[in-house]
């Protein structure tokens, strides 16, 4: 558990990281000095073997130049890809820093996402600029963010699963070396789509090639057997190329299925080493909580892993660039038939692994989507996981704020609700803080469901769904008003309820579109109409009418407000929460404060 402050720990982090950088950046300086001077050795050696009658040690000296300039690419491209994880990492660093001023606004805001859910994703600003999607996510990949979406606007309702997803995201909160090795590696995913083309071509039908490679090995041993020949003067040469030719005829034959494979496939190479590191990452990291333990499950299959069975693709399509080289390709054809090979290890891996990709990049989207709401976890500090209880309807919140509102200027609230039915009013003055607060509400119970922790001192909740009915916006194209748009609404949140009585409705100053007779009376009957199919409600209004239901409804009904007071000559909001109705008014001091009215 790390025990310094979150911006203590970015600030720490991008000191060790960036020294580590500069240590590789000068060790990459040194392989490519070295590099140099073995090539050169091996030039300098074939130079002296054909330019001289020595030919033992320049060809011993040239053979050893070559074998370490070969190794020293390889560990030279290894400390390149290094290097570049180690970035990532720096960068990663410094984004966290901005996001904990809460300096976001360049990031991926989902608005793709918003029409997941319509009912919950504009009424508590779930997608768009300075929304909950762009201040949680942290996914690199569009499979991931919109797994992330996905969660947000249907969450979990299962106590067990809620609780398992609780511990996994407090595990990795704890684990941020893990977080930032997954991200970096997550990062060097370019494009989207890697999923979909691999699993495209994975669901084209696939023949048996045994009899095409037989062949192609029987026609390759020829070859060799007759270039041993020719070289020792047995055979002529031209036996030799006029089996070569025959050779790519026969490759020519099947050229097209092996270049339909490659055009599929090779874009998507890099990005399949990528996830190959990535999940050989979560195989070897020693998880505790069991939703974790079941998502490192499903990349084991049999003896073996995925980051194993995916490496092995890699690896063929590794030799299948070797088509980018035409000089190469066409002599490794005619001689070995490299192609149908290669293509014949392809159809093999497809055969063998067709119903796996699935599941195990399905883990790895979920794997985003926890990372997301761990460093949620671990950039507040003042946050707290929940209690989650399947028993009678009840949300308790104490000292409870948004999220998206910066700790230096929050304002936190406690309040309770219970019992099926039940109705908290909220009663107050414009601009006092009742929309906040019921936004406030929502998105800490969306939170809540997701595993995440909530922005409290402490917060109990029974899943629930959760119909809101905040921002209601008219429709041109449709040929709606608002207040039609409304009703609409108001209809789905009563047929809604009549399916799942367990159903938390939140409405913000309902049938605000009509005059003020109709508004209460709409308002009291929609009201006592949700009571009487049971459903739990919290509902914001200016009305002071409604808030006689207390009365009509004890123990049903409780009123609550949010009030202003007049501090010379200036309105003063405290934001807090009490009991009671509103007994203060704004509208007409402000119409007359900005010399509106007279």
């Amino acid at each position: 558990m790390i025990s310094i402050s979150p911006a203590a720990y970015y600030q720490n982090r991008i000191i060790a990281l960036e020294e580590d950088y500069k240590r590789l950046k000068n060790q990459s300086r040194r392989y490519s000095l070295v590099r140099f001077c073995l090539f050169i050795c091996f030039a300098g050696s074939l130079f002296l073997l054909f330019k001289t009658e020595y030919i033992v040690l320049p060809l011993f000296i040239s053979i050893v130049s070559l074998s370490f300039f070969l190794l020293f690419v390889v560990k030279f491209n290894r400390l390149e890809e290094a290097i570049i994880l180690l970035a990532s990492k720096i960068q990663i660093n410094k984004d966290e820093l901005l996001y904990l001023d809460y300096n976001y606004s360049e990031r991926n805001a989902g608005e793709r996402y918003a029409t997941i859910n319509t009912s919950l994703s504009a009424d508590f600003d779930l997608f768009g600029k300075g929304s909950i999607f762009q201040y949680i996510n942290r996914c690199n990949t569009q499979k991931g963010c919109a797994t992330l979406a996905q969660s947000l606007c249907f969450p979990d309702k299962s106590p067990e699963v809620i609780q398992n997803k609780q511990v996994a995201i407090a595990e990795l909160r704890d684990n941020n070396d893990f977080i930032q090795d997954f991200q970096s590696i997550a990062k060097s995913i370019k494009g989207n789509g890697t999923e979909s083309i691999l699993q495209n071509w994975m669901n084209e039908g696939q023949k048996d090639f045994s009899t095409i490679r037989i062949t192609a090995f029987v026609l390759g041993f020829i070859n060799v057997v007759c270039l041993l020949l020719s070289a020792f003067n047995v055979l002529p040469w031209g036996v030799l190329g006029l089996l070569l030719t025959v050779s790519l005829i026969y490759v020519a034959i099947h050229e097209k299925k092996v270049l339909k494979t490659h055009s599929q496939l090779i874009s998507i190479a890099s990005n399949i080493e990528s996830y190959v590191a990535a999940f050989h990452l979560i195989e070897k990291t020693p998880f505790e909580s069991e939703h974790l333990l079941s998502l490192k499950k499903s990349l084991i299959q049999n003896d073996s892993t995925a980051s194993k069975i995916l490496s092995s693709l890699h690896t063929i399509l590794s030799v299948f660039e070797l088509k980018e080289n035409k000089l190469l390709s066409l002599t490794l054809n005619a001689f070995f038939l490299l192609d149908l090979h290669v293509f014949y290890s392809f159809s093999r891996w497809k055969l063998t692994y067709n119903s796996n990709t699935t599941t195990w990049f399905t883990a790895f989207d979920e794997m985003e989507t926890l990372i997301s709401f761990a460093t949620f976890a671990f950039n507040n500090e003042a946050v707290v996981y929940p209690t989650v209880s399947d028993e009678k309807f009840s949300v308790q919140a104490m000292d409870m704020g948004h999220p998206l509102i910066h700790p230096t200027v929050r304002v936190n609230n406690s309040f309770s609700i219970s019992g099926m039915p039940s109705v908290l009013i909220i009663t107050g003055a414009n601009m006092a803080g009742k929309s906040t607060f019921l936004r406030t509400v929502g998105v800490n119970l969306l939170l809540a469901m997701n595993g995440a922790p909530v922005v409290a001192k402490s917060f109990s909740f029974t899943p629930c769904d959760i119909f809101p009915c905040l921002k209601i916006q008219d429709s041109l194209i449709n040929n709606e008003s608002y207040f039609y748009a409304e009703l609409l609404r108001l209809k789905e949140i009563i047929e809604h309820t009549k399916r799942q009585p367990k159903t938390l409705v939140i409405l913000d100053e309902i049938l605000r579109g009509t005059n003020t007779k109709d508004k209460q009376t709409g308002s009291l009957g929609f009201i006592e109409k949700l009571i009487q199919l049971n459903v739990p409600v919290i509902v914001a209004t200016h009305d002071l009418m409604i808030g006689e239901l207390e009365q009509k409804y004890k123990g049903v009904a409780i009123n609550q407000c949010f009030e202003v007071e007049l501090v010379n000559d200036h309105l003063y909001f405290d934001y807090k929460l009490k009991k009671g109705i509103s007994q203060k008014l704004n509208a007409s001091f402000l119409l007359r404060k900005m010399e509106i009215i007279d």
